[in-house]
């Protein structure tokens, strides 16, 4: 177990290592408050402990480093390797105060017994110290991206020395665990991964207010008549019997698309840029084409059980579609709609086998299941704008094209 000293104020042993205020939790958990100038000093940058590339790893990270490592943590790749990024410009802008924000604490390891000592402040209050040893090194079993996001920040060429001196400095929290063996170690990453149920993509999106899509969303939300207090903000899924029509994740995902076209659905729940087109104007296309659309197709809409036209693949296509309008000179916009919304007239929006391979599946059973924007958008969006394929003709019934019947041999016009 971790020791604690006697108070003293001749105990101070900077030869020792690294001194972290901290507040003890237990024999082996303490809390940390700690600038990233400091925690740099006692944690090695996570991308630099992945398998691979020996001759780019600094010298002070070992072969043994590297394996610990790998017992205790996942590597970085996939998508949290492409989450670094942008976890790092979160951070950036929380620390500048361009937008408000919280770092949660990361989780950090060793095997190694640390001691905590005290020691009065200049007015006489005890203060707690975690000592780190010089040359030993924390691995982080939660929160690694986080880590990781701070070392990327110190590496960006584009950021001026003032403002990483400002990141160096900001106050960070973790939990540090010591004297546990690796196999502990592993089972606080299996708890702090698996054990805690996530909350679901509706309720996060509803509680963002620095997201301006989510801005649009809301105002949406109300100023098109048939969403007026219809909006789905926090079941993951509409209920059988709800009176809700649309889900907030699929209201927000047809104003990204807007902007975006289809491509748009990659971004999920993820921030979208929106910084080359005016939010206003976005606003206001978007709620005049929501409200044509639903004017139009309100009745398909309310019923989910027999029609597509309410599914999230289908809203993310119609908001692909709406991008159209954006882009058009405003005096245009009207015939352009008129346009749009004839043609998805011609739609047979039941259920049935002229969407399969668009936004339906057919179980074994013949049960028909809904596929996801992600899955299908793009299939979807072609079935509903790109005349002249055969996904297109097949949602309106129009007949496959027949070609010109070949003249019999011998013979020739005159």
């Amino acid at each position: 177990m971790g020791t604690v000293a006697k108070t003293g104020t001749g105990a101070f042993d900077p030869s020792a290592g690294q001194f972290i205020r901290c507040m003890p939790v237990d024999g082996r958990t303490t809390h940390i408050q700690v600038q990233f100038k400091q925690l740099r000093v006692v944690t090695h940058d996570p991308v630099a402990l992945q398998p691979g590339n020996a001759r780019l790893r600094p010298s002070d990270v070992t072969e043994e480093d590297v394996e610990l490592h790998a017992e205790v943590q996942r590597g970085i790749e996939h998508s949290k390797k492409s989450n670094i990024p942008s976890y790092a410009e979160y951070i950036l802008g929380h620390v500048t105060g361009e937008q408000v924000g919280v770092l949660p604490p990361m989780h950090l390891w060793t095997e190694r017994e640390l001691s905590i000592h005290q020691f009065p402040d200049q007015d006489g209050v005890v203060q707690h110290f975690l000592c780190v040893p010089h040359g030993l090194n924390l691995i982080a079993i939660d929160g690694e991206t986080q880590l990781a996001s701070h070392y990327h920040l110190q590496r960006d060429p584009t950021l001026g020395q003032e403002v990483k001196e400002r990141l160096a400095a900001a106050q960070l929290s973790a939990v540090v665990h010591d004297a546990r063996p690796a196999l502990e170690a592993r089972k606080f990453f299996y708890d702090l991964n698996v054990l805690g149920v996530k909350v679901n993509t509706t309720i996060a999106l509803a509680m963002d207010t620095t997201d301006p899509l989510m801005g649009i969303v809301g105002r949406l939300s109300e100023d098109v008549p048939f969403f007026r207090g219809k909006v789905e903000r926090i079941s993951r899924q509409i209920k059988k019997n709800s009176l809700k029509v649309i889900k907030v994740q699929d209201l927000r995902q047809v104003v990204v698309n807007m902007v975006h076209g289809i491509a748009g659905v990659q971004y999920g729940a993820k921030p979208a840029p929106v910084d080359k087109v005016a939010l206003d104007e976005l606003e206001t296309v978007a709620r005049e084409w929501l409200t044509a659309y639903t004017e139009a197709f309100g009745a398909e809409l309310t019923d989910r059980e027999t029609c597509v036209a309410g599914t999230g693949t289908v809203l993310a296509a119609v908001g692909a579609l709406g991008q159209s309008l954006l882009d058009a000179p405003a005096e245009e916009r009207p015939g352009r709609r008129d346009a749009l919304i004839a043609s998805l007239a011609q739609i047979d929006w039941r259920k049935g086998d002229h969407w399969l391979g668009t936004v339906l599946t057919q179980t074994p059973k013949g049960n028909y299941t809904i596929n996801g924007p992600k899955q299908s958008a793009y299939a979807v969006h072609a079935a509903l704008s790109h005349d002249g394929t055969a996904a297109y003709r097949r949602v309106r019934h129009q007949p496959e094209p027949t070609s010109a019947p070949e003249e019999p041999a011998g013979e020739s016009a005159a």
